[in-house]
């Protein structure tokens, strides 16, 4: 098991991005796509069609996080886990 982990700008930032990386029922997560990074700021769209931002540390994290994400939803990966200690959040993946 792989542990990715990022920064995000805060603790809050950090607990949001775990509970939309959380595994559901079916081992699948919330995660429906990505419609936007913008600087540090990350924009998810959920499976309910919501969209959300998550505020990175930086654009170099923005951007590992999108390619992350990208590769849980053409199913490369599969998240088995998520938890956030302060400002980090890590995601549990299967390659």
């Amino acid at each position: 098991m792989n542990v990715e982990k990022f920064e995000c700008d805060d603790k809050y930032e950090a607990e949001k991005l775990a509970g939309f990386l959380a595994t559901q029922k079916d081992s699948g997560t919330f995660l429906y796509g990505i419609a936007a990074i913008v600087q540090n700021e990350v924009v998810i769209i959920l499976k309910d069609k919501s969209s959300h931002s998550i505020m990175m540390k930086d654009r170099d994290t923005a951007v590992r996080l999108k390619l992350f994400i990208e590769d849980v939803l053409v199913q490369k990966k599969r998240i088995s886990g998520a938890a956030f200690s302060g400002s980090y959040c890590a995601g549990h993946a299967n390659c």
